[in-house]
Protein backbone atom coordinates (compact mmCIF):
# COMPACT_ATOMS: atom_id res chain seq x y z
CA UNK A 1 0.00 0.00 0.00
CA UNK A 2 2.82 2.42 0.72
CA UNK A 3 4.29 1.59 -2.34
CA UNK A 4 1.08 2.23 -4.51
CA UNK A 5 0.92 5.17 -3.22
CA UNK A 6 4.35 6.80 -3.32
CA UNK A 7 3.86 5.79 -7.36
CA UNK A 8 0.61 7.58 -7.23
CA UNK A 9 2.21 10.63 -6.05
CA UNK A 10 5.05 10.76 -8.16
CA UNK A 11 2.27 10.41 -11.12
CA UNK A 12 0.20 13.00 -9.85
CA UNK A 13 3.11 15.39 -9.13
CA UNK A 14 4.56 14.28 -12.96
CA UNK A 15 1.16 15.52 -14.55
CA UNK A 16 1.07 18.71 -12.37
CA UNK A 17 4.24 19.37 -13.49
CA UNK A 18 3.90 18.77 -17.09
CA UNK A 19 0.97 20.57 -17.61
CA UNK A 20 2.11 23.48 -15.37
CA UNK A 21 5.32 23.86 -17.62
CA UNK A 22 4.13 23.06 -21.02
CA UNK A 23 2.29 25.82 -22.06
CA UNK A 24 2.79 27.25 -25.93
CA UNK A 25 5.43 30.12 -24.62
CA UNK A 26 7.74 26.92 -23.32
CA UNK A 27 10.62 25.66 -25.33
CA UNK A 28 11.58 22.22 -25.01
CA UNK A 29 15.17 20.87 -24.91
CA UNK A 30 16.72 17.05 -24.80
CA UNK A 31 20.12 17.01 -23.97
CA UNK A 32 22.98 14.52 -24.68
CA UNK A 33 23.05 13.40 -20.88
CA UNK A 34 18.99 12.79 -21.67
CA UNK A 35 17.89 15.70 -19.21
CA UNK A 36 14.32 17.25 -20.22
CA UNK A 37 14.77 20.84 -19.97
CA UNK A 38 11.90 23.49 -20.40
CA UNK A 39 12.39 27.36 -20.27
CA UNK A 40 9.12 28.31 -18.42
CA UNK A 41 8.51 31.85 -17.62
CA UNK A 42 9.76 33.13 -14.54
CA UNK A 43 6.70 33.10 -12.57
CA UNK A 44 5.18 29.67 -13.26
CA UNK A 45 7.94 28.37 -10.30
CA UNK A 46 5.94 27.10 -7.43
CA UNK A 47 6.97 29.90 -5.24
CA UNK A 48 5.87 32.71 -7.47
CA UNK A 49 2.58 30.93 -8.20
CA UNK A 50 2.63 30.49 -4.63
CA UNK A 51 0.34 33.06 -2.65
CA UNK A 52 2.04 33.12 0.10
CA UNK A 53 5.38 34.39 -1.96
CA UNK A 54 3.74 36.67 -4.57
CA UNK A 55 2.54 39.10 -1.82
CA UNK A 56 6.25 39.54 -1.06
CA UNK A 57 7.31 40.39 -4.93
CA UNK A 58 9.88 39.19 -7.09
CA UNK A 59 13.62 40.04 -6.58
CA UNK A 60 15.45 40.30 -9.56
CA UNK A 61 18.57 41.00 -7.97
CA UNK A 62 20.40 41.31 -4.42
CA UNK A 63 21.28 44.83 -3.20
CA UNK A 64 24.91 43.84 -2.54
CA UNK A 65 26.94 40.87 -2.73
CA UNK A 66 29.40 39.47 -0.36
CA UNK A 67 32.60 40.63 -1.21
CA UNK A 68 36.43 38.82 0.05
CA UNK A 69 38.51 41.28 2.50
CA UNK A 70 41.98 40.17 0.97
CA UNK A 71 42.70 42.43 -1.57
CA UNK A 72 46.09 40.55 -2.43
CA UNK A 73 46.75 39.20 -5.95
CA UNK A 74 45.84 35.59 -5.84
CA UNK A 75 47.21 32.49 -7.21
CA UNK A 76 46.79 28.49 -7.01
CA UNK A 77 48.88 26.54 -4.72
CA UNK A 78 48.54 23.04 -6.01
CA UNK A 79 51.14 20.98 -8.60
CA UNK A 80 51.36 22.63 -12.20
CA UNK A 81 50.37 20.29 -13.85
CA UNK A 82 47.19 19.43 -12.71
CA UNK A 83 44.70 22.25 -13.71
CA UNK A 84 41.28 23.60 -11.89
CA UNK A 85 38.50 24.24 -14.17
CA UNK A 86 34.96 25.47 -13.49
CA UNK A 87 32.28 22.84 -13.42
CA UNK A 88 29.57 24.00 -15.59
CA UNK A 89 26.06 22.57 -16.80
CA UNK A 90 25.31 20.86 -20.37
CA UNK A 91 22.31 23.52 -20.61
CA UNK A 92 25.04 26.39 -20.85
CA UNK A 93 27.14 24.73 -22.79
CA UNK A 94 24.57 22.82 -25.65
CA UNK A 95 21.96 25.32 -25.23
CA UNK A 96 22.99 28.99 -23.67
CA UNK A 97 20.40 30.99 -22.29
CA UNK A 98 16.21 30.95 -21.81
CA UNK A 99 14.78 33.96 -23.23
CA UNK A 100 14.75 36.86 -21.19
CA UNK A 101 11.81 36.37 -18.60
CA UNK A 102 12.05 32.59 -18.34
CA UNK A 103 14.04 30.03 -16.66
CA UNK A 104 15.30 26.60 -17.10
CA UNK A 105 13.49 23.72 -15.36
CA UNK A 106 14.39 20.07 -15.38
CA UNK A 107 11.56 18.69 -15.71
CA UNK A 108 12.61 14.82 -15.55
CA UNK A 109 13.44 14.21 -11.67
CA UNK A 110 10.77 13.17 -8.89
CA UNK A 111 10.68 15.23 -5.73
CA UNK A 112 11.40 12.86 -3.39
CA UNK A 113 11.80 13.51 0.58
CA UNK A 114 15.36 13.12 1.32
CA UNK A 115 14.98 11.75 4.75
CA UNK A 116 17.74 12.96 7.55
CA UNK A 117 18.96 10.42 9.57
CA UNK A 118 19.80 12.61 12.58
CA UNK A 119 17.28 10.57 14.33
CA UNK A 120 18.73 7.48 16.61
CA UNK A 121 15.44 5.54 16.48
CA UNK A 122 16.23 2.81 13.20
CA UNK A 123 16.93 3.76 9.87
CA UNK A 124 14.35 5.85 8.00
CA UNK A 125 12.45 4.48 5.37
CA UNK A 126 13.65 6.75 2.11
CA UNK A 127 10.61 5.50 0.08
CA UNK A 128 7.89 6.45 2.38
CA UNK A 129 8.39 10.04 2.54
CA UNK A 130 7.42 11.05 -0.11
CA UNK A 131 7.53 15.86 -0.58
CA UNK A 132 9.82 16.60 2.56
CA UNK A 133 11.85 15.37 4.77
CA UNK A 134 11.35 13.82 7.96
CA UNK A 135 11.11 15.11 10.77
CA UNK A 136 13.91 13.68 13.45
CA UNK A 137 14.43 13.28 17.33
CA UNK A 138 17.65 14.18 18.70
CA UNK A 139 19.27 16.07 21.37
CA UNK A 140 21.68 17.30 18.42
CA UNK A 141 21.83 20.80 16.99
CA UNK A 142 24.26 19.95 14.01
CA UNK A 143 22.47 19.53 11.18
CA UNK A 144 25.39 17.35 10.28
CA UNK A 145 26.57 15.92 13.56
CA UNK A 146 29.05 12.87 13.30
CA UNK A 147 29.41 12.87 17.22
CA UNK A 148 26.18 10.29 16.80
CA UNK A 149 25.78 6.89 15.55
CA UNK A 150 23.35 8.76 12.78
CA UNK A 151 20.43 6.22 11.62
CA UNK A 152 21.63 5.68 8.09
CA UNK A 153 23.26 8.90 7.32
CA UNK A 154 26.85 8.82 7.64
CA UNK A 155 28.57 12.39 7.90
CA UNK A 156 32.46 13.57 7.13
CA UNK A 157 32.35 17.35 7.97
CA UNK A 158 33.79 20.52 9.19
CA UNK A 159 31.39 22.62 11.42
CA UNK A 160 31.77 25.89 12.88
CA UNK A 161 29.29 26.95 15.72
CA UNK A 162 28.13 30.45 17.11
CA UNK A 163 30.86 32.87 16.05
CA UNK A 164 32.45 34.88 18.80
CA UNK A 165 30.69 38.12 17.29
CA UNK A 166 27.18 38.24 16.17
CA UNK A 167 25.35 35.57 13.47
CA UNK A 168 26.93 34.43 10.39
CA UNK A 169 25.47 35.90 6.71
CA UNK A 170 26.30 33.15 4.56
CA UNK A 171 29.21 30.98 3.33
CA UNK A 172 31.70 29.78 0.97
CA UNK A 173 33.15 27.10 -0.67
CA UNK A 174 34.64 25.74 -3.73
CA UNK A 175 33.98 21.84 -4.41
CA UNK A 176 35.30 19.84 -6.21
CA UNK A 177 32.95 17.76 -8.58
CA UNK A 178 32.84 13.64 -8.62
CA UNK A 179 30.84 10.80 -9.58
CA UNK A 180 30.89 8.35 -6.61
CA UNK A 181 29.38 5.26 -6.87
CA UNK A 182 26.24 4.63 -4.91
CA UNK A 183 25.37 1.12 -4.21
CA UNK A 184 21.73 1.24 -4.48
CA UNK A 185 19.04 3.73 -6.20
CA UNK A 186 17.59 4.79 -2.83
CA UNK A 187 20.69 6.32 -0.94
CA UNK A 188 22.66 9.14 -1.84
CA UNK A 189 26.40 10.63 -1.63
CA UNK A 190 26.74 13.85 -1.40
CA UNK A 191 28.84 17.03 -1.07
CA UNK A 192 27.32 20.31 0.24
CA UNK A 193 27.57 23.11 2.86
CA UNK A 194 24.87 23.51 5.35
CA UNK A 195 23.81 27.00 7.12
CA UNK A 196 21.64 26.79 10.22
CA UNK A 197 19.92 27.95 13.15
CA UNK A 198 17.27 27.04 16.18
CA UNK A 199 17.24 23.29 17.25
CA UNK A 200 15.31 19.76 16.94
CA UNK A 201 14.47 20.80 20.53
CA UNK A 202 12.29 23.25 19.58
CA UNK A 203 11.26 22.14 16.64
CA UNK A 204 12.46 25.26 14.77
CA UNK A 205 15.66 24.11 13.19
CA UNK A 206 15.52 26.42 10.04
CA UNK A 207 18.68 25.04 7.42
CA UNK A 208 19.72 26.13 3.44
CA UNK A 209 21.44 23.37 2.17
CA UNK A 210 23.55 23.51 -1.16
CA UNK A 211 25.96 21.53 -3.29
CA UNK A 212 26.29 18.48 -5.49
CA UNK A 213 24.41 15.11 -5.24
CA UNK A 214 24.48 11.48 -7.01
CA UNK A 215 20.81 10.33 -5.92
CA UNK A 216 19.06 8.01 -8.66
CA UNK A 217 15.85 8.07 -7.22
CA UNK A 218 15.20 11.66 -7.56
CA UNK A 219 17.09 12.35 -11.05
CA UNK A 220 17.00 9.06 -12.44
CA UNK A 221 20.80 8.54 -13.44
CA UNK A 222 23.90 7.91 -11.61
CA UNK A 223 25.28 11.58 -12.56
CA UNK A 224 26.25 14.43 -10.21
CA UNK A 225 23.15 17.14 -9.73
CA UNK A 226 23.65 21.14 -8.44
CA UNK A 227 20.87 20.85 -5.40
CA UNK A 228 18.85 23.04 -3.01
CA UNK A 229 16.71 22.35 0.16
CA UNK A 230 15.51 24.07 3.14
CA UNK A 231 13.49 23.50 6.02
CA UNK A 232 11.87 25.79 8.84
CA UNK A 233 10.80 23.47 11.39
CA UNK A 234 13.30 20.31 11.83
CA UNK A 235 11.98 18.59 8.61
CA UNK A 236 8.49 17.93 9.36
CA UNK A 237 6.47 19.66 7.53
CA UNK A 238 8.56 21.72 5.56
CA UNK A 239 11.13 22.47 2.92
CA UNK A 240 11.58 20.46 -0.37
CA UNK A 241 14.79 19.71 -3.17
CA UNK A 242 15.25 21.99 -5.83
CA UNK A 243 12.06 23.99 -7.05
CA UNK A 244 9.54 20.86 -5.79
CA UNK A 245 7.80 23.45 -3.46
CA UNK A 246 7.14 26.89 -3.11
CA UNK A 247 10.16 27.96 -1.07
CA UNK A 248 13.49 28.79 -3.28
CA UNK A 249 12.97 31.70 -6.05
CA UNK A 250 15.04 30.66 -9.11
CA UNK A 251 16.20 33.96 -11.23
CA UNK A 252 18.70 32.86 -13.83
CA UNK A 253 17.95 32.01 -17.11
CA UNK A 254 21.13 29.85 -17.69
CA UNK A 255 21.76 27.37 -14.48
CA UNK A 256 19.69 24.41 -13.95
CA UNK A 257 18.70 23.98 -10.63
CA UNK A 258 18.89 20.10 -10.30
CA UNK A 259 20.77 19.70 -12.96
CA UNK A 260 23.01 17.43 -13.93
CA UNK A 261 27.82 18.32 -13.97
CA UNK A 262 27.91 15.10 -15.99
CA UNK A 263 30.35 16.45 -18.24
CA UNK A 264 32.58 18.02 -16.10
CA UNK A 265 33.82 15.79 -13.31
CA UNK A 266 37.08 15.40 -11.77
CA UNK A 267 39.54 12.60 -12.21
CA UNK A 268 42.01 10.64 -9.94
CA UNK A 269 45.41 12.28 -10.69
CA UNK A 270 43.95 14.42 -13.71
CA UNK A 271 41.97 17.85 -14.23
CA UNK A 272 40.22 18.45 -11.11
CA UNK A 273 36.44 20.09 -11.85
CA UNK A 274 34.53 22.37 -9.29
CA UNK A 275 31.52 24.62 -8.36
CA UNK A 276 31.96 27.80 -6.20
CA UNK A 277 28.63 27.88 -3.96
CA UNK A 278 28.16 31.34 -1.87
CA UNK A 279 25.34 31.87 -0.03
CA UNK A 280 24.83 35.30 2.12
CA UNK A 281 22.27 37.15 3.27
CA UNK A 282 21.51 40.33 1.35
CA UNK A 283 19.77 43.09 3.91
CA UNK A 284 18.98 45.65 1.02
CA UNK A 285 16.52 42.82 -0.32
CA UNK A 286 16.06 41.01 3.24
CA UNK A 287 16.54 37.52 1.86
CA UNK A 288 19.12 34.68 0.81
CA UNK A 289 20.91 34.67 -2.04
CA UNK A 290 22.73 31.70 -3.78
CA UNK A 291 25.39 32.57 -5.73
CA UNK A 292 26.96 29.63 -8.13
CA UNK A 293 30.24 30.19 -9.99
CA UNK A 294 29.94 34.11 -9.92
CA UNK A 295 26.18 34.15 -10.90
CA UNK A 296 23.33 34.10 -8.97
CA UNK A 297 21.00 31.65 -9.34
CA UNK A 298 17.98 32.84 -7.17
CA UNK A 299 16.87 33.41 -3.18
CA UNK A 300 15.07 32.47 -0.52
CA UNK A 301 12.47 34.52 0.69
CA UNK A 302 12.97 35.98 4.30
CA UNK A 303 9.60 35.14 4.93
CA UNK A 304 10.46 31.07 5.04
CA UNK A 305 12.68 31.21 7.81
CA UNK A 306 11.87 31.83 11.62
CA UNK A 307 15.00 31.71 13.44
CA UNK A 308 17.54 31.91 10.19
CA UNK A 309 15.83 35.92 9.02
CA UNK A 310 19.05 37.62 9.29
CA UNK A 311 21.80 35.35 10.35
CA UNK A 312 22.98 31.31 11.31
CA UNK A 313 24.25 30.29 14.42
CA UNK A 314 26.47 27.55 12.70
CA UNK A 315 27.76 26.98 9.29
CA UNK A 316 29.14 23.24 8.10
CA UNK A 317 31.00 21.84 4.97
CA UNK A 318 31.61 18.39 4.26
CA UNK A 319 29.99 15.05 2.70
CA UNK A 320 27.04 12.67 3.32
CA UNK A 321 25.94 9.37 2.61
CA UNK A 322 22.72 7.15 3.19
CA UNK A 323 24.09 3.28 4.88
CA UNK A 324 20.83 1.03 4.11
CA UNK A 325 22.44 -1.77 5.82
CA UNK A 326 21.56 -4.28 2.93
CA UNK A 327 22.34 -7.69 3.41
CA UNK A 328 23.18 -6.45 7.44
CA UNK A 329 26.40 -4.94 6.17
CA UNK A 330 27.50 -1.35 5.39
CA UNK A 331 27.22 0.22 2.00
CA UNK A 332 29.37 0.20 -0.60
CA UNK A 333 28.48 4.17 -1.50
CA UNK A 334 31.29 6.06 -2.17
CA UNK A 335 31.28 9.44 -0.25
CA UNK A 336 33.48 12.30 -2.49
CA UNK A 337 35.74 10.27 -5.01
CA UNK A 338 35.63 7.28 -2.90
CA UNK A 339 39.00 7.87 -1.49
CA UNK A 340 39.85 8.74 1.95
CA UNK A 341 40.77 12.21 3.44
CA UNK A 342 44.21 11.15 3.69
CA UNK A 343 44.90 10.53 0.03
CA UNK A 344 45.35 14.36 -0.85
CA UNK A 345 44.92 16.47 -3.52
CA UNK A 346 43.49 15.48 -6.77
CA UNK A 347 42.34 12.18 -4.98
CA UNK A 348 40.19 12.94 -2.24
CA UNK A 349 37.40 15.09 -2.22
CA UNK A 350 37.64 18.63 -1.30
CA UNK A 351 36.33 21.91 -0.85
CA UNK A 352 38.34 25.04 -0.44
CA UNK A 353 38.92 28.56 0.61
CA UNK A 354 36.03 28.03 3.59
CA UNK A 355 34.90 31.25 4.19
CA UNK A 356 32.20 32.81 6.11
CA UNK A 357 30.08 35.99 6.36
CA UNK A 358 30.23 38.24 8.74
CA UNK A 359 27.66 41.31 9.62
CA UNK A 360 29.75 43.74 7.23
CA UNK A 361 28.50 41.53 4.23
CA UNK A 362 32.44 40.35 4.18
CA UNK A 363 33.97 36.95 3.66
CA UNK A 364 36.40 36.13 6.40
CA UNK A 365 38.55 32.76 6.70
CA UNK A 366 37.06 30.11 8.68
CA UNK A 367 39.12 29.07 11.58
CA UNK A 368 41.40 26.18 11.71
CA UNK A 369 40.34 24.07 14.48
CA UNK A 370 41.61 20.41 13.34
CA UNK A 371 38.80 18.92 15.96
CA UNK A 372 36.02 20.46 14.10
CA UNK A 373 37.05 17.93 11.08
CA UNK A 374 35.42 14.59 11.70
CA UNK A 375 33.41 11.58 10.98
CA UNK A 376 30.27 9.59 11.95
CA UNK A 377 32.79 5.60 11.56
CA UNK A 378 36.53 6.71 11.04
CA UNK A 379 36.81 2.87 9.07
CA UNK A 380 34.10 3.75 6.52
CA UNK A 381 35.07 7.83 5.62
CA UNK A 382 37.24 10.19 7.10
CA UNK A 383 37.95 14.08 6.89
CA UNK A 384 40.79 16.64 7.50
CA UNK A 385 41.06 19.97 7.75
CA UNK A 386 44.17 22.32 6.77
CA UNK A 387 44.78 25.76 6.82
CA UNK A 388 47.34 27.55 4.17
CA UNK A 389 48.84 30.01 5.55
CA UNK A 390 50.45 31.74 2.56
CA UNK A 391 48.86 35.03 1.80
CA UNK A 392 48.55 34.48 -2.28
CA UNK A 393 46.70 30.95 -1.42
CA UNK A 394 43.22 30.56 -2.75
CA UNK A 395 43.00 27.18 -0.54
CA UNK A 396 42.81 29.18 2.89
CA UNK A 397 40.85 26.70 5.63
CA UNK A 398 40.18 23.92 3.47
CA UNK A 399 38.83 20.33 3.64
CA UNK A 400 39.89 16.64 2.67
CA UNK A 401 36.67 14.12 2.87
CA UNK A 402 35.34 10.94 1.90
CA UNK A 403 36.10 7.16 1.65
CA UNK A 404 35.17 3.86 0.21
CA UNK A 405 32.38 2.36 2.46
CA UNK A 406 32.12 -1.18 3.20
CA UNK A 407 35.36 -2.98 3.71
CA UNK A 408 37.08 -5.09 6.47
CA UNK A 409 37.69 -2.09 8.44
CA UNK A 410 34.19 -0.67 8.05
CA UNK A 411 31.56 -4.14 7.97
CA UNK A 412 28.73 -2.69 9.48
Amino acid sequence: MENYLVVSLILVWSFCLQRSYSAESALNFKLSSGEEISCVSIFEQPSLISLDHASNGYLKEPASIASDKSTEEQKQVIPDEIEIMPAEQLFKTEVGTCPEGMIPILRNQRPLRRTRGISREGVDSIHGNYGHKLAVTSTNTSEADPAAANAGHEYAIDNHPWPATGLYRGANGYFNVWKPYVELSSEFSLSQLWITAGSYEQNNLNTIEVGWQVYKDIYGDDQPHLFVYWTRDAYKTTGCYNLACPGFVQTSSSLVVGGSLSSFVSVTNGGQYEIRVLVFWDQGTNAWWLNINGQNVGYWPNSLFTTLKSGATKVEWGGEIVNSETGNRHTQTDMGSGAFAQAGFAKAAYIRSLQTVNQQNQLVDAPLAPTDASATKVGCYSAQIFRDTSSASTWRTYLFFGGPGYSNACPT
